[in-house]
């Protein structure tokens, strides 16, 4: 049977020329009510927990689940650890009591989506591996979030920056593409990416290190020189796909809603993902179709284990890059 293209030649024209494509409707919105139903179960759960540690003063209830994750984080700020899809990344400091993430079965087989994979195959190919450089991103209102968790990026606003930055060297060929996946409607005024056309065949950008947040090093302004970028919204369901050398941001998020979305990452099967700590998974392989992971529950124990690596010492190194892109003269 000859497939349909998931892309057609034209969008893939656009994204070899932008470093930047935006799909709407990638993912309809009856397949995300999963994600919904087990993060609103999640959150219920860290409720109760914190509220009986005395982290917060109320498990807040009687609120939707956005403005009760706003609430909440307000009083705990690391929630959104325990709510994220990768481990914390952090090279030292590591406290066992936060190092946690969240590893539910809608999770996974949201980055198995065949309409995600289908548009991940036509620009790098059949043999799909799911990398785990990747992030849930869960954003309230600006007004809403301390100083502290304004400038952390799954949380608040996020800086220039281009997605190469936190690999390890070893992944510098790797051809990595983003699926960004809005969980939630992206608008301008509730903090959409902005994105620099054509930004991805000018190199790696020095990124300075940011004193506050380490995994999170960020192009000096001094070098965008006011280059202000194209806005890209979505809504709930679409997706925009990027080059890992494309310099991008994401707006502050001024509205009264929750903005949430999903950034994964993907490239073929064999090459480094740049963040060897942690367990990634082959998604899709037309050439053999048993490497393929489909199971939720070993997934989850994958992160398990690599937690444990991490804590007890066994992994041993750094967990992602902080320092390579720095420069000292323009920082």
């Amino acid at each position: 049977m000859v497939r349909e293209p998931a892309l057609s030649a034209e969008q893939i024209v656009s994204f070899q020329e932008n470093g930047f494509l935006v799909l709407d409707n990638l993912v309809p919105a009856e397949d995300l009510e999963a994600i919904e139903q087990e993060y609103d179960a999640a959150l219920d759960e860290h409720a109760k927990r914190l509220y009986l540690q005395g982290d917060i003063a109320d498990e807040y209830a009687d609120l939707e689940f956005g403005a009760r994750y706003a609430r909440i984080i307000s009083e705990y700020p690391d929630l959104h650890q325990f709510l994220n899809i990768s481990l914390p990344l952090l090279n030292e400091d590591i406290d066992a009591s936060t190092f946690h993430m969240h590893s539910g079965p809608a999770a996974f087989h949201l980055m198995r989506h065949p309409r995600i994979l289908n548009v991940v195959e036509a620009i790098i190919g059949p043999e799909i591996y799911a990398s785990p450089v990747q992030q849930m991103r869960m954003k309230p209102p600006e007004k809403q979030l301390s100083d502290a968790l304004a400038g952390h990026s799954n949380v608040g606003a996020t800086t220039w920056h281009q997605d190469i930055v936190a690999l390890f060297p070893e992944a510098d060929e790797t051809e990595q593409l983003t699926v960004w996946l809005a969980i939630s409607d992206a608008s301008i005024e509730s903090g959409c990416l902005v994105s620099i056309p054509g930004s991805h065949r000018e190199g790696p950008k020095t990124h300075c290190s940011n004193d506050a947040i380490a995994s999170e090093p960020q192009v000096p302004d001094k070098l965008m020189q006011g280059r202000a970028g194209v806005p890209l919204p979505v809504r709930k369901g679409g997706a925009v796909l990027f080059h890992k050398m494309n310099v991008h941001r994401a707006l502050p998020n001024l509205s009264q809603n929750l903005r949430w979305s999903m950034d994964l990452r993907f490239h073929p099967i064999g090459q480094e993902s740049g963040r060897p700590a942690f367990p990634g998974f082959v998604a899709r392989s037309r050439s053999n179709p048993l490497q393929e992971l489909h199971d939720a529950q070993a997934w989850a124990a994958s992160w398990d284990s690599a937690r444990e690596r991490v804590l007890s010492g066994q992994h041993g190194g750094r967990i992602f890059e902080d320092r390579r892109w720095n420069d000292a003269a323009v920082c």
